[in-house]
């Protein structure tokens, strides 16, 4: 019965926790352009909880806001307006070129597909590996397509996410969270992968950095 309850204690104390997380995260939020920089922290203290094993959640929270700030900021200039960019391109397409549209569309939705594959992994290797902004995106790229598996898994759990928030909105309290802690946890499996064939004898050329 003791460990029952001392699973029932763990499992509210995390659910607790994720909701905290989760609000902090809106918050910060609210300004718009602090997005990535609060998605970068909500990240950093998953990341803490599943290397470290601790379960605070406000302190972790805004000394990763503070100290991802700069580079997340950066990187959601370039990766905010290039969406918006394809997004437009799209409209001006489908709009303006009736007769060629599917032929002009080809390229847009396959850049498309790469933006949306790296994007699953902007905020995991961000917030894992100490390397350069250019080296944040080049690496996402490289591991969105060479582990495709993980990649499709990852896009079908965030739609499954948005599409349950759609139909069951008070979800919005806890499920960004939930999201960001079941991406950073396949990413962790992903990232240990790839740890392990960087230092086998037989290990091709895959590295994405220093921790």
């Amino acid at each position: 019965m003791k460990l029952f309850n001392n699973k029932i204690y763990l499992f509210l104390d995390r659910v607790s926790n994720l909701f905290i997380l989760n609000s902090l995260w809106v918050i910060t939020c609210i300004p718009i352009i602090t997005f990535f920089p609060a998605t970068a922290a909500m990240f950093s203290v998953i990341r803490q909880w599943k290397r470290k094993d601790e379960t605070t959640v406000i302190r972790p929270f805004f000394i990763h806001f503070k100290r991802n700030f700069k580079d997340s900021f950066i990187v959601g200039l370039l990766w905010l307006p290039f969406g918006v960019l394809l997004y437009f391109n799209y409209l001006l397409i489908v709009q303006t070129q009736k007769g060629m549209a599917l032929f002009t569309l080809i390229p847009i939705f396959l850049i498309s597909l790469i933006y949306l594959f790296m994007s699953v992994y902007l905020f995991p290797i961000m917030v894992h590996y100490q390397v350069r902004i250019r080296d944040i995106l080049k690496n996402s790229f490289i591991v969105s397509l060479v582990y495709f598996p993980t990649t499709f898994v990852l896009i079908g759990m965030g739609a499954i996410l948005l599409t349950v928030l759609f139909f069951i909105p008070p979800f919005a309290l806890i499920i960004f969270s939930c999201g960001a802690y079941m991406n950073f946890l396949l990413c962790d499996r992903l990232f240990q992968k790839i740890e392990k064939l960087r230092f086998s004898p037989t290990s091709s050329n895959i590295s994405i950095g220093e921790e």
